[in-house]
């Protein structure tokens, strides 16, 4: 993969988190949810396809990731590992789907 299909340090595009944390609420959702007036959308969505392969690319720069921002990255890294595995053990119950997602507020 180009350049362009990789972010610094070596992370693949569409798995940054910038595009799920402040994506919104998705298409798919039948009723308008509103956007704050100013700055970005507080909810968020993550898709737990993505959410394994993220943690496996986070975990794999965590050293090389600013110092400063290392304790946040480790946060989002538990965070998604813990809905991850639990999406995928759930493979086969009532509750899962192959399209699965996480979705969360961010309030400052």
């Amino acid at each position: 993969m180009g350049e362009c299909g990789r972010a610094s340090g070596g992370v693949r595009a569409d798995l940054l988190p910038y595009q799920c944390v402040f994506s919104g609420p998705p298409s798919e959702i039948g009723f308008h949810i509103p956007h704050p007036l100013e700055g970005s959308p507080e909810i968020g969505c993550w898709p737990l396809a993505k959410a394994g392969p993220a943690v496996e690319a986070y975990r794999a720069v965590l050293d090389r990731v600013d110092a400063g921002l290392r304790y946040d990255l480790g946060e989002l890294i538990e965070a998604l590992d813990g809905w991850a595995s639990e999406w995928h053990e759930g493979e086969g119950a009532w509750w899962w789907a192959v399209d699965g997602s996480i979705f969360f507020s961010i309030t400052g």
